[in-house]
């Protein structure tokens, strides 16, 4: 390595002294619809706000916990405004009652995000869409149902609730497909059905994220049982549901809007980012090739819980460097690791290198 692009590579880091977060859907919400008169300057601008505050009530619906975007709801717009860091119109039309038609793509300020939230507490959980293998077994009094008799198995990938933006969905679900041993295991075990054994259902395996709903519908009683898998990690749930006597259907779609939100829950509190406590990583890279910290530092211009990171010591054969981050430790490495990066930890020592 020439002395020349040993301080080229120094500049470079120290350079980096701002969050990176190009390449970070976390905080893009596209496809804003909004619809208004556009006569003059003002009510061009009510429209512009209007679809502001509207990306900003889906993002913290998609990064938050429940109640913590609740509690945001009511942000005044001129703090929204000033968390904007880009926006585009993709698409201007007029509708049948001369009205504008405007779609919005909205990015946030990852920095300002940051603060904002810091501010006030709350964590944001770093997620990304997943696929989610689904299994509701429904309990009518004695009966058991699983697949065409099921409501929520007919239903479940039809229905949706009105208020959720489609294009920002965590998690993308696949029904289980019919098995007829795992109806004759399911009917074996009626009985105590909550002691199922998911290893004996064929419908899911080692690798799969997973959520077997137990539903109960009685006359007394409307609950469900959530079993879930979301990246080898489990939890287990219990949680009422409305009950409608008149009206069973009613009961189970809202049943079904609200099983989505606990699931959505569920993989959210499983991923929060402590905003307030950033976190410290030493460790080596190993520089073969000279293009090795160009690839490098690329890798980390993508990962977003990264806040920034500094050269401690360089020499021919490797970088020592440290990174200053967000989250736990296993986040960060599940991050390298996306980004094809080999770790290796031995005495708690870390040593990377490219792949």
């Amino acid at each position: 390595m020439t002395k020349f692009f040993c301080i080229f590579c120094i500049l470079l880091f120290i350079s980096r002294t701002e969050n990176v977060f190009s390449n970070n859907l976390i905080y893009d919400v596209n496809n804003v619809k909004v619809v208004g008169k556009t006569i003059n300057s003002s009510s061009k601008k009510k429209l512009n706000e209007s679809a502001f505050e509207k990306a900003f009530i889906t993002f913290v619906d998609k990064t938050l916990l429940r109640e913590d975007a609740v509690s945001l709801y009511k942000t005044n717009i001129d703090v929204i405004k000033d968390l904007v860091l880009t926006y585009q119109i993709i698409k201007n039309e007029n509708n049948k009652n001369n009205e504008i038609l405007s779609i919005f793509n909205i990015q946030f300020d990852p920095k300002k995000i940051n603060k904002f939230l810091a501010q006030r507490g709350i964590s944001y959980a770093d997620i990304s869409s997943i696929s989610l293998t689904l299994l509701p077994i429904l309990i009518q009094e004695k009966n058991i149902y699983l697949y065409e008799e099921n409501f929520f198995y007919k239903n479940w990938i039809n229905l949706k609730d009105i208020t959720e933006n489609t294009n920002d969905k965590l998690i993308s679900y696949n029904l289980a497909l019919e098995n007829i041993e795992d109806l004759e295991y399911i009917n074996k075990i009626k009985d105590n059905i909550n002691l199922v054994d998911i290893k004996k259902l064929n419908s899911f395996n080692e690798d799969t994220n997973y959520a077997l709903l137990i539903i109960y519908s009685t006359e007394n009683k409307f609950k469900v049982f959530i079993k879930t898998l979301i990246k080898k990690k489990k939890i287990d749930r219990n949680i009422d549901l409305n009950f409608y006597p008149d009206d069973k259907d009613k009961s189970y779609q809202e049943a079904i809007i609200t099983l989505k939100k606990e699931i959505n829950q569920i993989w959210k509190e499983q991923n929060l980012i402590d905003v307030n406590t950033p976190s410290f990583l030493d460790f080596f890279l190993e520089m073969k090739k000279t293009d090795d910290y160009l690839r490098f530092k690329s890798a980390l211009d993508t990962i977003d819980v990264i806040e920034n990171y500094s050269v401690l010591e360089m020499t021919n054969s490797y970088f020592k460097i440290r990174l200053k981050y967000r989250g736990g430790i296993n986040k960060i490495k599940d991050k390298l690791i996306e980004q094809n990066i080999n770790i290796q930890i031995i005495d708690n020592v870390w040593k990377l290198k490219i792949k």
